[in-house]
């Protein structure tokens, strides 16, 4: 697998750097390609676990927030876990299919995540294998990806819809691949810009522990599900749900006039220095600006939120592409 992924970024100029960040010649053409809905990346800052045995589906069922027995005979949702107070330590893609799981996450929680996630196993009849390395992780734009699917699976790799137009193949052989004919290949940067326009947000090193899994939206995108019974956090997650207003979410934003992280904070003039929110996903854009996903309170809308690091730049909403019921 090491050998299709060297042959891909040799045909394309490219290189892995040092934060496994996957980087390729043509900036502004890559983000015309995003535009154009033709575009493909590896993806370099993402990680695959192989979850299977005879307990998996009953044992992530009581880990995750989504409901793991619905796809298990062949089904993709979004999902996350979260510590007891309900806060995430990670979000995830999962794919399942005759009882066996692909999930995929950022790659600098993984290994945590995992190790974590097994002090749970006891006497379960589970295994969670780190099984990146025998993988090629691409996403791709595919106009007919509308809905979580699961499209195929079998021994040369899994095919799956995430929906907003987007796919993911997870490839195990250096086969010739004809999906990648009439598209563009893109870095990380313009994978990343791929998520934000979609508003999926992702759970990193520099948010771990940061939201609850509403404030990322998961309820909205069926990450979530409020009946299927008790994982940690559970308790927290229901009482935001049912009792109460969720009062951060993930929005999607511009920043003009600064270059902006993951983790960055974001104050308001009305409340001073104190964290209202903070940068989820970002991506620079060919005129210098940067596209976000970011936490913020809803009623930081009203006044005006900026990056606390650098108060002088603009940040502006930008429209989402489905609807955020109780913040617009």
């Amino acid at each position: 697998m090491q050998q299709l992924i060297a042959q891909w970024l040799v045909e394309n100029q490219g290189e892995i750097t040092e934060n496994d960040e996957l980087k390729l010649p043509g900036y502004a053409q890559q983000l015309a390609a995003v535009e154009a809905g033709q575009a493909y990346s590896l993806l370099s800052k993402y990680a695959l676990l192989h979850i299977h045995g005879d307990d998996a589906t009953s044992f992530l069922q009581g880990q995750f927030s989504c409901d793991v027995a619905a796809v298990s005979a062949g089904g993709v949702t979004l999902g996350s876990y979260s510590t007891a107070k309900g806060r995430m330590q990670a979000s995830f893609i999962l794919a399942g299919a005759g009882g066996q799981y692909y999930l995929l996450l950022r790659k600098d929680i993984a290994d945590a995540f995992r190790r974590r996630l097994s002090m749970f196993i006891l006497r379960a009849k589970v295994k969670i294998d780190a099984v990146s390395e025998h993988y090629a992780l691409w996403l791709v734009q595919d106009a007919q990806a509308q809905q979580p699917q699961l499209i195929s699976a079998g021994e040369e790799g899994w095919v799956l819809s995430i929906g907003f137009g987007l796919t993911l193949r997870l490839a195990r052989q250096a086969q010739a691949n004809d999906w990648q004919q009439g598209l563009q290949a893109v870095g990380s940067a313009a994978a990343d810009y791929l998520f934000i326009r979609a508003g999926l947000g992702w759970v990193s090193l520099a948010t771990f522990e940061e939201f609850v899994p509403q404030m990322l939206n998961l309820e909205l995108l069926g990450g979530i599900n409020f009946k299927k019974g008790c994982y940690p956090g559970q308790e927290i997650v229901a009482r935001t749900q049912y009792l109460g207003k969720v009062k951060r979410r993930l929005y999607r934003a511009t920043v003009r006039g600064a270059s902006v992280k993951e983790g960055a904070a974001i104050i308001a003039e009305s409340t001073g220095d104190q964290v209202i929110g903070r940068v989820v996903l970002a991506a620079e854009m060919a005129d210098g600006s940067v596209a976000c996903l970011l936490v913020v309170q809803h009623s930081a809308w009203e006044g005006r939120p900026v990056l606390q690091d650098n108060p002088q730049a603009v940040i502006e909403k930008q429209a989402l592409p489905y609807i955020l019921p109780d913040a617009d």
